[in-house]
């Protein structure tokens, strides 16, 4: 009977793991958020001048190299070890999101180099 719980834990446990820290992530981020609510409110009731941040940029072209050469490295070491071509496709992943990534950035790019000309 002990034998039947091993696979059981082995599958469970990491995904009541990743959900909780899932869950702790979002928690924090929501509080987080919540602090920074009521401090611009309470700051706004007393006539203080709030300077919001500025946005964040991306960059999308550093992350589709990464990326990109995860995927590279990923498809390789996969078809070096196995010499199966299925065993590759899981490489193609992070390959294409490295892809998306630099099509991404090469957009932005241009639109930002637009934006500045005019």
């Amino acid at each position: 009977m002990p034998e039947i719980w091993v696979p059981i834990v082995a599958i469970i446990v990491p995904i009541i793991g990743g959900a909780v820290i899932i869950f702790l992530v979002l928690y924090y981020n929501h509080r987080k958020r919540q602090v920074q609510s009521k401090e611009i409110l309470a700051a706004i009731e007393k006539g203080i001048e709030v300077p919001f941040p500025p946005p964040v940029k991306r960059d999308y072209l550093r992350l589709g190299i990464i990326w990109t050469f995860i995927g590279i490295a990923f498809t390789l070491a996969m078809w070096f070890s196995t010499y199966q071509m299925e065993a590759t496709a899981w490489g193609f992943l992070p390959l294409a999101m490295g892809l998306a990534f630099l099509l991404i950035g090469y957009v932005e790019r241009k639109k930002g180099g637009e934006e500045e000309e005019s």
